[in-house]
């Protein structure tokens, strides 16, 4: 019988695509969403769909108990509250329940940033501590230290123009959600990737400048990318509809001074390396 997979968080950006790999890959795969219906609309056919809440003891214990595995999305959407409830208590709630279930594996995805030391930021501290939760729960573990997702490059893109926060000089391993869904989806077929944290980069380094720039001129032309001042993006904040500058401000002061030098090799080989590009990732992406 096909292994038994729960993902939490399966419906967004990063999650789907690992939950369809898993389905492809064969995993009976159920995403479990505080939205049951929407989450059944938005992920079709194939795919078993279960209400919970991280932030719920008890509604995560009968799924928890019915899976053979269990593989984490959550996303706090930079709201340092939510980042508390969610990333850290959450986790640490999905952990026990594993831990006491008989869960043979916990899959997470974090950030190649947080090399599993707190530096002060919660949105960095809250993946370090539910990385702390996950291992210390007993249960072995697979942690997905990822760099930035193509996937992110039209969040760049907003009311006309294409703006980064800062100067941003640092090089980045850019890789696509297609090939990060294969490695998590690896993971869990191996036995070798257990109790292992992997940094996920893809085939090439960019700044998130050179790759916004090659995004517009890929599919927004007449667009010139630019740099806003961080006191410029906080007195925008404050007006209408800008209020997620705010939270954004202090995330990507720490990009700014953060080098990314971190060692893939791991992943590459128990893995497989990721090998699309930039320029193949601009050929399939679409506008909305």
């Amino acid at each position: 019988m096909p292994a038994k997979i729960l993902v939490i968080g399966g419906t967004g950006m990063l999650g789907r695509p690992v939950a369809n790999r898993l389905k492809a890959d064969g995993f009976d795969v159920t995403v479990m969403s505080t939205n049951s219906v929407r989450a059944a609309r938005i992920m079709g056919e194939g795919f078993n769909i279960v209400q919970g809440d991280v932030t719920d003891i008890e509604s995560l214990k009968r799924p928890l108990a019915e899976h053979e595995y269990v593989y984490l999305n959550l996303n706090s959407q930079l709201d340092p509250k939510k980042y508390e409830a969610i990333e850290i208590d959450g986790t640490a709630y999905v952990a026990a329940v594993a831990a006491s279930s008989g869960v043979k594996r916990i899959g997470m995805i974090s950030g190649a940033s947080s090399r599993g030391l707190e530096r002060g930021i919660i949105y960095l501290d809250a993946k370090v501590k539910a990385e702390k939760a996950v291992i210390g729960s007993g249960v072995p573990y697979s942690i997905m230290r990822p760099s930035w997702f193509f996937e992110s490059l039209p969040n760049f893109v907003q009311r006309g123009r294409a703006t980064i926060l800062g100067k941003q000089p640092n090089k980045i391993g850019w890789l696509a959600a297609s090939d990060f869904a294969r490695q998590v989806s690896t993971a869990f077929q191996k036995k070798e990737a257990a109790n292992r944290c992997f940094y996920n980069l893809g085939p090439s380094k960019m700044t998130i400048m050179e790759a916004l720039t090659k995004f517009c001129e890929r599919h927004y032309p007449e667009l010139e990318p630019k740099s806003m001042s961080y006191g410029t993006a906080r007195v925008l904040s404050y007006m209408p509809g800008m209020g997620t500058l705010k939270n954004l401000v202090p995330f990507m002061k720490y990009f700014e001074d953060y080098d990314e030098d971190v060692d893939p090799s791991q992943a590459n080989r128990i893995l497989g390396a990721n090998e699309t590009t930039i320029d193949q990732w601009l050929d399939t992406w679409q506008k909305p």
